[in-house]
């Protein structure tokens, strides 16, 4: 005979992919907003403009 596995309640499916992905939204928005509301720790490095701009050009050696 074979055996037969247990057949699982639909709603109790629902609810967990809807516990999991209100789990992911909700680590999510934290996550941006941590980003957004928290410093860095360190300063920025003193090669390093502080007003953050970025360059396309790629620095040349002065060896």
């Amino acid at each position: 005979m074979t055996k037969h596995r247990a057949r699982r309640d639909h709603a109790t499916e629902r609810a967990r992919r809807r516990l999991a992905a209100g789990l992911l939204a909700a680590g999510a928005l934290a996550a941006t907003f941590l980003t957004a509301a928290v410093d860095p720790a360190a300063p920025p490095a003193p090669d390093r403009a502080p007003t953050g701009t970025t360059s396309d050009v790629a620095q040349l050696s002065r060896d």
